[in-house]
């Protein structure tokens, strides 16, 4: 079975309420089963849609990233989302 960054995101959230400290890319990989260097790049692009967020000590789960996942929907599966600028509310 391949990783996908929807199993990346949960595991990385899983962890990061477990420990409430950032995490490693290897404790994520090690959770799935995998190498680091499988899962750096997914960890790279859950950071640049700042579903994680790396830090000095590792990388940690966004409010973004949690919100997502209380939508209870794939990161692979097509989502519409209003953005709305915060100077206007």
């Amino acid at each position: 079975m391949a990783i996908t960054l929807h199993d990346v995101l949960v595991t990385a959230a899983e962890e990061y309420g477990a420990q409430s400290e950032p995490l490693c890319a290897e404790t994520i990989a090690c959770s799935l089963g995998t190498s680091a260097s499988q899962i750096c790049p997914m960890v790279d692009a859950l950071c640049e849609i700042e579903f994680l967020e790396a830090t000095d000590d590792g990388y940690r789960l966004t409010v973004t990233g949690r919100e997502f996942l209380e939508l209870d929907i794939d990161i692979e599966d097509i989502a519409v989302v209003d953005i709305v600028d915060d100077q206007y509310t």
